[in-house]
C-alpha cells in the first residue's frame, strides 16, 4: 500500500511524538522514491544535524539542496531522480510573501525595515507554524518535484501545525482587525491621539525595554500592511485547502511503546475531526524475532548456553511486550477494520546515520 502512495499523492506528511524516528523514516521514504524515479524533496522545520549527515551534506538551510551524486555512488545508492532536502525557515517565508501582497516594492521595504515588524515576525503566535505551510504550499504549486515528503514537529506541535491556516485566516478576517488596520488612523504619529495617556505610559515604557519608537513604528507598519490582508486571507485559504487535497496523505509514525502509542492516537482522533487524508501508521522500532536468530548453533559452549538461553528470553519478552501494545492500540482504534496501512519496522542492530543506512530502512519500508 505505500508503494501506491509515491503514484498517488503529491505530498506526504509524516507525524508523530519526538524520538519514534520521524525524521528518519522521512528521509528513508524520500530517498526511496528518487531511487524509483520521482524527483522528490524532504522538508523539515527543525533538522537534526544528524539528518543532513545522513544524506551527505554538510548543512541543510533555507535553499533547496540536491544530495551530491558523489555522496550517492560512494554509498552504492542508484536514485533515477534527484533527491533534495530543505529547511523551513519561518522568518524568510514571511518576508517572501511581504514581497508578494505588497502593493509595490516600496511599501514591502517599508515594512521589511519597520523594527516592530522584525520583532513581530519572529513572535506572532502561529507564524512559525503557518510560514511552515506557507513553504509546502508554495514548493507544492511552484516546483515541478513528484513528490514532496514533510517531516513535523513532533505531535503536539503538530497540531498547531494543522490549525495555523485557519488561525491566520480567521485572524484576518476579524472585522476587529480590519477596523484596527484603517490606515486614516494612522496617517502620522498625532493619529495616535486616541491612546489615553495611561496606555501611553505603558507604550513609553516598552519603547525603553524594546530600544525603539513603538508608537511611530506601531503606526508607520498598519500603514503600510493596510493593503495585505485580502492577499494574506486568500493564501490561507489555499493552504487550508492543500492540507485536505487529494493528493495530500498523512502518515503516522510511532514506536510500540505506551507514551508515543498515546501519542499517536490523540493525534489520530484530531486528523480524524479535521477530515484530512490519512492513509496509515509506521509502528517503527518494533522488536521482532527471526527463528534463524534464536536457533542454537553448534559454536555455543556449554559454559555460554545458559547465557545464551537468558538472552534468548530478554528478547522474547521485548517481542511480546511489542505485540501486545500494539495488539491493544489496533483494537482500540479499531484500525484492522478501516483498511488502513499497518506497517512495521523492525529494531535495528544499528544506528541509520548515513545514505547507506536510509537505503536499508527504505526497503524495509516499502517490502511487500
Amino acid at each position: 500500500m505505500l508503494r501506491e502512495l509515491l503514484s498517488q499523492k503529491k505530498v506526504l506528511i509524516c507525524c508523530g511524538s519526538g524520538g519514534v524516528g520521524k525524521t528518519t523514516t522521512a528521509a528513508a521514504m524520500a530517498l526511496f522514491a528518487a531511487r524509483q524515479g520521482l524527483k522528490t524533496i524532504v522538508l523539515t522545520i527543525d533538522p537534526a544535524k544528524r539528518l543532513a549527515n545522513s544524506l551527505g551534506i554538510q548543512k541543510i538551510d533555507y535553499r533547496e539542496k540536491e544530495i551530491p551524486a558523489a555522496e550517492l555512488k560512494k554509498a552504492g545508492v542508484t536514485v533515477k531522480a534527484p533527491l533534495f532536502a530543505m529547511m523551513l525557515d519561518t522568518k524568510r517565508t514571511f518576508d517572501e510573501i511581504i514581497l508578494k501582497y505588497a502593493p509595490d516594492r516600496q511599501k514591502a521595504d517599508a515594512i521589511l525595515q519597520n523594527k516592530l515588524y522584525q520583532h513581530l515576525s519572529n513572535m506572532i503566535a502561529g507564524s512559525q507554524e503557518y510560514m511552515a505551510m506557507e513553504k509546502l504550499y508554495e514548493i507544492a504549486q511552484e516546483r515541478d518535484y513528484d513528490l514532496i515528503v514533510l517531516d513535523t514537529p513532533p505531535s503536539r506541535h503538530a497540531l498547531e501545525f494543522l490549525d495555523a491556516p485557519k488561525r491566520m485566516s480567521e485572524m484576518i478576517g476579524n472585522s476587529v482587525m480590519k477596523w484596527f488596520l484603517k490606515p486614516s488612523l494612522f496617517v502620522s504619529r498625532a493619529g495616535l491621539r486616541w491612546i489615553d495617556q495611561s496606555m501611553r505610559r505603558v507604550l513609553k515604557s516598552f519603547d525603553r525595554v524594546a530600544g525603539f519608537e513603538f508608537l511611530q513604528d506601531l503606526s508607520e507598519m498598519l500603514v503600510s500592511t493596510s493593503g495585505l490582508l485580502e492577499g494574506f486571507q486568500e493564501r490561507a485559504e489555499k493552504v487550508g485547502r492543500l492540507l485536505h487535497d487529494e493528493r495530500t496523505s498523512f502518515i503516522l509514525i510511532c514506536s510500540p511503546q505506551p507514551i508515543p502509542l498515546r501519542e499517536a492516537a490523540y493525534f489520530y482522533q484530531k486528523i480524524n475531526e479535521y477530515s484530512l487524508p490519512f492513509s496509515g501508521f509506521v509502528f517503527n522500532r518494533v522488536q521482532l524475532l527471526r527463528p534463524e536468530a534464536l536457533a542454537e548453533t553448534p559454536a555455543v559452549t556449554a559454559q555460554a548456553r545458559d547465557e545464551y538461553k537468558e538472552l534468548r528470553r530478554f528478547f522474547n519478552n521485548l517481542y511480546e511486550r511489542d505485540q501486545a501494545e500494539l495488539l491493544k492500540f489496533k483494537e482500540k482504534l479499531k484500525l484492522n477494520k478501516q483498511g488502513l496501512m499497518l506497517k512495521t519496522l523492525p529494531e535495528l542492530d544499528h544506528d541509520v546515520h548515513d545514505l547507506g543506512g536510509l537505503k536499508e530502512l527504505g526497503d524495509l519500508l516499502f517490502a511487500s
